[in-house]
């Protein structure tokens, strides 16, 4: 039993010979630092990119990323028509327009929704996905004359 209390009593002197050398001294006080505050913008896509009508879709792909980076975050029974929508509304035509179908043959959400702006043998192409991320390219118009394949809608509202 005496054993134990030496080693008891050891362990307790080490551990308080330990804390003491991580206490601060004297001459230690707290100084405060200034901690950065994040600003918050309103529109976290910031001011509408410039439309070029006559230009590429490489000088318009940042509008046309801008319209619908915001027009993808919203909860929408249909998301072809606001995307399509979103980018009437800062100016792409619709008639140069293709977008796949908002819902499967079934009724139910499609996994994907595509549109796509013709710019002469360019196509500007975006995705909004049933998780509501999306994805753009800049892709060459198919032997078909179109940019999407299979099935879209008619673009008549």
């Amino acid at each position: 039993m005496n054993q134990f209390r030496v080693i008891v009593t050891s362990i307790a002197v080490a551990s308080t010979l330990v804390m003491g050398g991580c206490a601060a001294g004297p001459d230690a006080t707290p100084t405060a630092t200034a901690t950065p505050t994040p600003s918050v913008s309103v529109d976290p896509w910031g001011p509408a990119p410039e439309y070029f009508p006559k230009g590429t879709a490489s000088q318009n792909k940042p509008l046309f990323d801008w319209a619908l980076g915001q027009a993808v975050l919203q909860d929408m029974k249909d998301p072809g028509k606001a995307m399509v929508k979103a980018l009437a509304k800062v100016g792409f035509d619709k008639e140069s327009m293709q977008v796949t179908k908002s819902k499967t043959g079934t009724g139910g959400p499609a996994d994907a929704v595509t549109v796509s702006v013709k710019f002469g043998k360019i196509c500007l192409i975006g995705q909004r996905f049933l998780n509501w991320s999306y994805y753009s390219s800049v892709e060459a118009v198919m032997s078909t004359g179109n940019c999407l394949i299979g099935q879209t809608r008619e673009i008549n509202w």
